[in-house]
This record gives C-alpha cells, sequence and structure tokens, in this order.
C-alpha cells in the first residue's frame, strides 16, 4: 500500500489545508482505539483470571481484537477510500493470508522444537510470549493488524496533509519508542523494556516509508513486525534456555 499525492507529497512542499486539523483528529481517534482496546483486554482478562494473557483464551482474544481492526478500519474509512482502491485491498488480504499461513508454519512446527525457556532464568515478571504455546499468536496476528491500521491512519492522514517524510518518520519513531516506554510500569525488565523501546523507535521510523514510498507497503509493515516477535522468540528461548547440564 503506498499513496501518491500531488504537489504537497511529503518533503515536497506546503501543508494542505487545515493539516493540523486532520492530524489531531486522527491522532485522538487513533489514541481513543488503543487506550480504550487496551483497557478492555485487561478488563476481561483480569474478569476472567486468565493469568496465561492470550494462551488462557486464544479465539475470544482474536475475536477480540479483529472486532477492534473492524472498528479502526470503519473510522479510517473515508481516507482508506481515498488512498487504496478496492482492488488493492483486496490483493493484499489475499497475500496476507499467504504470510499468516507462513507464520502458522513456523508457530506449528518450528516454535516447539526451540528450547525450553528456564523459569530460573527468565525474569520474575516475563512477558506473555516467553512461556507460550502457538496458541498465542493466533490472537497476536489479529493485535498487530490492529495496529499496523492505526500506523496506517496516522501515517496517510499525514502524507494527505503534506507533512514531509522527515516529519512524520521522527513522529512515528517517536511515538512507538514512547509508546513502549511504559512497559516499566507493568513490571518488565530494564533489559526488556531497553530491547522493546529500540527497536519500537527503529520500526516505527520505518513505518513512513513502507507506506508512503514502497510497494505493498502494509504487507512489509505487518510482516516486519510480526517477524520480530519471531525472531525475539528464537533468541529468548536460546538465550534464556536451560543449560544441558541441569
Amino acid at each position: 500500500m503506498a499513496i501518491t499525492t500531488p504537489s504537497n507529497a511529503p518533503g515536497q512542499g506546503a501543508l494542505a489545508p487545515n493539516a493540523l486539523g486532520r492530524m489531531g483528529y486522527a491522532d485522538m481517534i487513533a489514541a481513543m482505539l488503543w487506550v480504550v482496546s487496551s483497557q478492555g483486554y485487561y478488563l476481561i482478562k483480569d474478569s476472567f483470571a486468565f493469568e496465561a494473557g492470550y494462551d488462557s483464551a486464544p479465539i475470544l482474544f482474536t475475536a477480540y481484537y479483529l472486532a477492534w481492526s473492524a472498528i479502526a478500519l470503519w473510522s479510517f474509512r473515508s481516507l482508506i477510500a481515498e488512498s487504496v482502491n478496492p482492488n488493492t485491498m483486496t490483493r493484499e488480504a489475499v497475500i496476507l493470508v499467504s504470510i499468516l499461513g507462513c507464520f502458522a508454519l513456523f508457530v506449528i512446527y518450528g516454535l516447539p522444537l526451540l528450547p525450553n525457556v528456564s523459569e530460573l532464568r527468565a525474569p520474575s515478571e516475563p512477558p506473555d510470549f516467553m512461556f507460550a504455546s502457538a496458541w498465542y499468536y493466533l490472537p497476536k496476528s489479529a493485535e498487530i493488524l490492529f495496529q499496523q491500521v492505526l500506523a496506517a491512519a496516522i501515517i496517510l492522514t499525514a502524507g494527505r496533509a503534506g507533512y514531509r517524510l522527515s516529519t512524520i518518520t521522527l513522529g512515528m519513531a517517536l511515538a512507538f519508542g514512547s509508546f513502549h516506554l511504559l512497559l516499566a510500569f507493568d513490571g518488565f525488565t530494564p533489559t526488556y523494556v531497553t530491547r522493546f523501546t529500540i527497536s519500537a523507535t527503529a520500526f516505527g521510523a520505518l513505518l513512513p516509508y513502507l507506506y508512503l514510498r514502497a510497494n505493498s507497503g502494509f504487507r512489509w509493515a505487518y510482516s516486519l513486525h510480526w517477524g520480530f516477535y519471531a525472531v525475539d522468540a528464537v533468541l529468548t528461548h536460546f538465550i534464556l534456555a536451560a543449560p544441558p547440564w541441569a
């Protein structure tokens, strides 16, 4: 998914009329959807005592984030209609299913081959994926879809408004990085927070280029987002594995 803007394309010139109003509205809607969905997740988790998070109710949480993805798409429907034609959206959806199939092969056949994470080496407040089964990645895939819809909406709005690519890049890098700093308040270790914050900042900086300049930006953004968790899971399982003599 890449959009082509007229003379006010990112990096070329003046902002479109009411650019600040457009961005303010998009940021407000995206932030509201993100906060409400996150609070809703914790409400469900705590109400039903789902200690393992996604692993406790993968179908429920998959449906939950697919519903939020639909809400996000509906909230930005006019922007999406302006930026992406129906044929492109259909093609991207079909290709995304194929990509998800490849990730499914990884969690079904690759994940069980990894060494188990040692409970002694794991942090006191380990992230859900550290001891997760393959089912964990089903709702995680839906959550990533929801997050990418929001990211795409903000970036496409900024592109339509005429913001320079460098400005959008800086804004997305700061937004993604700052959000992951909040993991510190959830009890995660400094190493975990630092690793995810640095990765999120770099990924946020890359997203505007993918959506505004690259062909098939959405599939690249989604694949890289999902792929980070796959790579991180592999490294975590090896680094925190129980030693062979234990």
